[in-house]
This record gives structure tokens, C-alpha cells and sequence, in this order.
């Protein structure tokens, strides 16, 4: 086993190497950006009552005049820069030199009486913590880069070494096996990341591109590879620490091919300038770093970018408000699946949620070098729930030149510039003519709804004809209490035991029957209403048929003096239920 020698290896790789034992230590830990300053902070530790503060200093023999002033500038910068503004609840000095104890007389004098403890961590600690933590010794001093390769290398390799010819299901057995033992090594030698491998049956481009990012741990890498046609490997690596991203960088360099001018120029420069995501853009991949034989093929391919949600985010809930022309709130919509990134060049932010139901992506591109711009998506309705996507629809049907839109904290203050779209962009806008028309259909389906113990969704337009869409809209009037007047031109009725033939030869008929909806085949029966129809002047096509029909024949009736009918729906009574 490799040991350190603290005296031999060069003072910012001891450094390095002791600040990285105590973030493996202390997972939830951090380092300072130098750049910004560390204020005297080489590792911080956050805990509910204040910060655990160390110094790391590469001193490996009894501390000179001058360590020991760099020690005191420390010391004195955390005094003047950090106990100010930090709740610190404790400050360590870390060095491999195992202090005497004149000197740590000489360190607790130094920081007496600020009211925190310190103490001084020393060899034979950070020996122990060394002892613990092989993986990282092996990693800085000895040869576990070479070893970590050739273990990701076979991991990659996916199934190749279990012998052809099996059942399969003992193969995939092997398979699962193989994997499950070189995630276990692979974890034994990576000081940085631990590594989820997993064979799955199916195909790597049916499979969702962000499933395998949602854990309750944060995730560096997610890698595929089709093993053969019913299967696939699937390899996760997740950050042992907060600072393992920082400590064992992984990057790809991607050379992007797009034409000027092209669509796809365009998704590059918003990415660039906003964040955006890009999808299926030609290019190659130049170089890669990060933990050994992650990714070695570089080459030509297509390229996606996509920014996750973020669940754990303790961002308040977002929401878009329509205003009126006189900044009155007509509409408000919550937003779920809240993602925001920013720009690589410049200060530009991306900004994308959906209303509940699923149904309207809102996507904002703000700070950019042009005034703010507002993107919406609306998906299928089929399937879903009138009354869950009304709401979004009914924001998008009422947005005209003079109305806006503004991003705001939900029930809270606005979080952008009001947007307020141009007369050319809306009057050419397909979602928005789609919307209007669209918002009178979902209320139909609503209306329907409250009056049936059946399950109302969306159709889809395809499978219903125009004829039935009015059909839909002149019964949702009449479900709302209107009465329709029309005319007609011939009924046919069934006579009844009970009825007596009219006397005179016109008479009023007072029809009434049950309510079905054809609802791209399906039948709906609205069950406490049912329709009436009022025919205010009837006479016998032919009065020879009225006057011999027995209960249960037809007759046949055609308009007297007036062709005018009254329909309406009236409550289904007790009785007739």
C-alpha cells in the first residue's frame, strides 16, 4: 500500500491532497473560490450552529520565522474578514508537522480571545485520515489513475467477455453479476466518485435522457452503451463530496458544425448568450477529461443540451401573470418544472416552467444583448382534464398587442420587465387563434361534465366531426340555461297508451329525451338533465295515420301555421330517475 511521505512530495500537492482528505471527510464541505478571496479559508464546513474553519498548510518540519508570520497573517485575516460576516463556531490549523508543545502554547496565545476554539491538527491525525482513505492516497502518490483506467475500460466493455452461446437468461444474469463487481471495485479505487452500474433490458434511444438524473444524490455523468438488441449498460457517477466536481473535473470539448444563417446558428448563439437548450446540432468532440476511460471516442455526432429541474432548489414557487392594458392581473398561472440556467457569454438567463396540467411551456430569454423575449409551447390536449388545462388555454386565447406577460414569485413581487407582445406577433400567431377557438370547445366539455359521472377528456379533433363540435357548443348553452329557437320540418313520434288524438287540427307537442354526447366514440349520458323540445305548431302529415294509429305506432308530423320549436334543458324529475 502507498504511503505519503509528507517531508518529499511537493508542498502544493500535500496541500491539495490534505484539503481533499478533509472534504472526503466532511462530505457536505466546501473550498472558497482563491480568486474571490478565501478571507483565510482553505476548507469550511457548514453545520446548523456555524462553520467549522481549517487552514491547510504544507509544513512538514518544526514551523521557521517565517511560516509562522503566514500562520498569524492567516490567522489575523480570518479575524478582520470572516469572523465578521461568518458564524464561525471553530478554526483549525492543519499541517503534516506533528506540533511541540511550545508551539501550541504559541498558537492558542494567537488566538485568544476572540471567543472560538481552535486547535491544531497535526501528522499523526492526518496519517489516520490517509489510512482510511487508500483510495486517495493511491490516487495523488501512487499508480490508482493507471488502475481506475483499466477497471472503467472493462466496465465499458459492457458484456463482451461472457461466453456466446448461453440462455438468456443466464446471460443476463452474468451480465448483471460482471457489472455489479466492477462497480464494487471501481468504487474501491476512486477517491472522488461513486459509480452505479446497472444492465437493463430495452434500448438506450427509447429511454427518457434525463431518467437516470433524478436521485437524491447529485449526479456527475450518466453513461450508455447498448450492450446488444434487448439490452443496455448503464454507468451513474455520483460525487463522493461537494468539491469532487472541483477536485476531478470532467469536461468534453465539442467543435459545433452549423451553417450561417440556420436555425440551428440560432439555437448555438441563444445556448451561448442564455443557456438554452439545443437539440440534435451537428458536430464532434475534440478532447475529454475527467476520471479514465469515461468517454474516449471523439468524432463526429449530433449534440443536445439540456438543463434538468432542479427539485431540490430552495428557489420560491414561480408564477406568469397576463396583465391588462392597465397592468391590472387578468390571468395567473403557476409554474411547475421550474428550470433556469445562464449563459456561457455574457449575462444573458434562460428561464422555462409549465402551467400544472403539463400543457404550456413558458420560456424566457432575459439580459440579452436584444429586448427580453417570451416562447410558448403548447403540447396535446388529448387525454387530459378540461378543467386542468382551461386555465392555460384561456391566458393564451386572451393575449392581444396591447396585454403582457411578466415572470413574478408566486403570490409575490415581479422577477422581470413586462413583456408585451407585438400587434404582428400575435396576429400571426397559430397558438393564440388555436387558443380562442380552443377555449370555447374546453368549456363545452366542462359544462357536459358537471352533469355526468363519467370521466370528460379531450378529444382528439381528428376523431370528431365539425358537426358534432356544434352539436357540443349549442348543448352547452342550453346547459347553461339558455333556450334555442329554431325550426323544423318533420318530426316522428310514437303514440302512447294513454293518448288521446288531438282534436283540433294543430296542436303544440312537448317532446323530451335523454341527453347522450358522442365523444369520439364514446357516449356520454348526462344523467340529471334531459332535453325539451317545444314544437308551438303541429299538424298530421296525414290525418288518416293519426286518427287509426294504436298505442305504440308511429306518426308522422309536419308544421301548421308556424315552424318555430323551443329547445331547452330542464332538471330530470325524482320520479323519472
Amino acid at each position: 500500500m502507498t504511503t505519503v511521505n509528507w517531508e518529499r512530495e511537493p508542498g502544493e500537492k500535500i496541500e491539495e491532497f490534505v484539503a481533499a482528505l478533509l472534504l472526503l471527510k466532511h462530505p457536505h464541505g466546501n473550498q472558497p473560490t482563491p480568486s474571490k478571496g478565501d478571507r483565510g479559508v482553505d476548507v469550511r464546513v457548514q453545520h446548523p450552529d456555524g462553520f467549522d474553519i481549517y487552514q491547510v498548510k504544507r509544513y512538514s518540519r518544526p514551523l521557521t520565522a517565517g511560516q509562522a508570520r503566514k500562520v498569524e497573517n492567516s490567522w489575523n485575516t480570518i479575524v478582520a474578514q470572516t469572523l465578521p460576516v461568518l458564524p464561525v463556531r471553530s478554526w483549525t490549523l492543519v499541517t503534516p508537522w506533528e506540533p511541540s508543545n511550545p508551539r501550541l502554547d504559541w498558537l492558542a496565545k494567537l488566538t485568544a480571545g476572540h471567543g472560538i476554539p481552535t486547535r491544531w491538527m497535526g501528522g499523526r491525525i492526518l496519517d489516520g485520515l490517509a489510512a482510511d482513505n487508500p483510495a486517495l492516497v493511491e490516487y495523488f502518490f501512487g499508480d490508482g489513475g493507471q488502475r481506475l483506467a483499466r477497471l472503467m475500460t472493462e466496465a465499458l466493455q459492457g458484456g463482451r467477455e461472457v461466453p456466446a452461446g448461453v440462455p438468456t437468461e443466464d446471460l443476463l444474469d452474468a451480465v448483471i453479476a460482471r457489472q455489479r463487481g466492477l462497480a464494487a471495485a471501481l468504487n474501491e479505487v476512486d477517491p472522488f466518485y461513486r459509480y452505479d452500474v446497472q444492465v437493463r433490458p430495452g434500448r438506450v434511444d427509447q429511454q427518457s435522457w434525463d431518467g437516470d438524473l433524478h436521485t437524491t444524490s447529485p449526479v456527475a455523468w450518466v453513461h450508455y452503451r447498448q450492450l446488444d438488441a434487448d439490452s443496455y449498460l448503464m454507468m451513474r457517477l455520483l460525487p463522493r463530496c461537494a468539491e469532487s466536481l472541483r477536485l476531478r473535473p470532467i469536461t468534453t470539448a465539442v467543435n459545433l458544425e452549423v451553417p450561417i444563417g440556420s436555425p440551428e446558428q440560432q439555437a448555438v448563439e441563444d445556448w451561448l448568450c442564455y443557456g438554452a437548450p439545443f437539440h440534435d446540432v451537428p458536430g464532434a468532440v475534440t478532447s475529454i477529461t475527467g476520471p479514465p476511460g469515461l468517454l474516449r471516442s471523439t468524432g463526429p455526432g449530433r449534440f443536445s443540451f439540456m438543463v434538468p429541474a432542479d427539485p431540490g432548489s430552495d428557489r420560491p414557487d414561480m408564477e406568469v401573470r397576463l396583465l391588462t392594458p392597465d397592468d391590472t392581473v387578468a390571468h395567473t398561472l403557476h409554474l411547475t418544472g421550474v428550470r433556469i440556467n445562464r449563459g456561457m457569454d455574457g449575462p444573458g438567463v434562460w428561464f422555462s416552467g409549465t402551467d400544472p396540467s403539463g400543457l404550456l411551456e413558458f420560456r424566457f430569454l432575459l439580459n440579452g444583448p436584444d429586448r427580453d423575449r417570451v416562447r410558448m409551447t403548447l403540447s396535446s390536449l388529448v387525454g387530459k382534464t378540461p378543467a386542468d388545462v382551461l386555465p392555460a388555454v384561456q391566458l393564451l386565447a386572451d393575449l392581444a398587442p396591447a396585454t403582457g406577460l411578466v415572470l413574478a414569485v408566486r403570490g409575490g413581487r415581479p422577477l422581470t420587465p413586462t413583456w408585451r407582445p407585438e400587434e404582428s406577433e400575435v396576429r400571426a400567431s397559430p397558438l393564440v387563434k388555436m387558443a380562442r377557438w380552443m377555449v370555447t370547445f374546453l368549456q363545452a366539455l366542462l359544462a357536459v361534465q358537471a352533469h355526468t359521472l363519467q370521466r370528460v377528456t379531450v378529444p382528439g379533433l381528428e376523431q370528431v366531426t365539425s358537426e358534432q363540435v356544434g352539436e357540443l357548443i349549442q348543448l352547452a348553452r342550453l346547459l347553461r340555461g339558455e333556450e334555442i329557437r329554431t325550426t323544423w320540418t318533420q318530426i316522428t313520434l310514437t303514440r302512447g297508451a294513454s293518448s288521446p288524438a288531438p282534436a283540433d287540427p294543430e296542436f303544440g307537442v312537448l317532446a323530451t329525451n335523454q341527453i347522450q354526447v358522442n365523444l369520439a366514440g364514446r357516449q356520454i349520458i348526462l344523467d340529471d338533465v334531459q332535453r325539451r323540445v317545444l314544437y308551438h305548431s303541429a299538424r298530421p302529415a296525414d290525418p288518416h295515420e293519426l286518427a287509426s294509429a294504436q298505442p305504440g305506432d308511429t306518426v308522422h308530423l309536419v308544421p301548421g301555421s308556424s315552424a318555430q320549436a323551443t329547445i331547452a334543458v330542464v332538471p330530470v324529475s325524482d320520479q323519472a330517475r
